[in-house]
């Protein structure tokens, strides 16, 4: 009788709820009435002006995208990564990272939301395709497959990806002090992925 199953459903919706509005540094436990009347107070916001955010405008011209693999899998694949580059490249962009919607809204307005989501996918869609055209080049063109993930890293990205490859061509190349750099580049060094991204650069290091 599937009406058995709802009391264990709803249980285990209030806890993802209860663990996701407790993901703070603060030992104090936020209350589920609390984080709702948050919700409430930001979906009143008023719309702000967001024209001076910082936009991200990917430099295609000047990132070595005009690569030919002598691989022709790879090669069909790369033309692929870069056909939704291209696409990507005049679509407005922001990196937040880290940022909820709910911070977004009382930052500003809740009529911005939509605006700012979409400015956030493309920015994730962008590297996305920017990190995996950099994995399928890595091979035949290490270094430039490495300029663009400086690039990236430069840019905020939290692709654990890219902080791995990126490691790793610095170690082959003798390059320890900018592979220790890496470390200082990791936008949330406390959150998942930031601990994710510190242990594959401590695996690669004791490799």
């Amino acid at each position: 009788m599937r009406f058995l199953y709802l009391p264990i459903a709803i249980t285990i919706l209030v806890a993802v709820l209860n663990h996701n509005i407790n993901k703070n540094k603060n030992p104090d436990k936020v209350s589920v009435s609390s984080y709702m009347k948050r919700e409430e107070n930001a979906n009143s916001v008023r719309r702000k002006d967001i024209s001076s955010l910082p936009y991200i405008q990917v430099p295609v011209k000047q990132l070595p995208l005009d690569i030919t693999l002598n691989d022709e899998k790879k090669q069909s694949q790369i033309e692929k990564y870069l056909e939704q580059i291209n696409y990507l490249s005049d679509k407005q962009m922001l990196n937040l990272i880290g940022i909820s919607n709910t911070e977004l809204k009382e930052k500003y307005g809740v009529a911005n939301l939509e605006t700012l989501t979409t400015c956030d996918q493309n920015y994730g869609k962008m590297f996305s395709n920017l990190q995996l055209y950099a994995a399928a080049i890595y091979e035949e063109y290490p270094k430039e497959a490495a300029s663009i993930m400086e690039y990236m890293i430069k840019e905020g990205t939290d692709i654990s990806t890219t902080y791995e490859l990126l490691g790793r061509y610095y170690l082959s190349t003798g390059n320890t002090s900018s592979f220790d750099m890496l470390y200082s580049k990791i936008p949330d060094r406390d959150s998942i992925i930031g601990k994710t991204i510190i242990n594959k650069l401590n695996q690669l290091k004791e490799s």
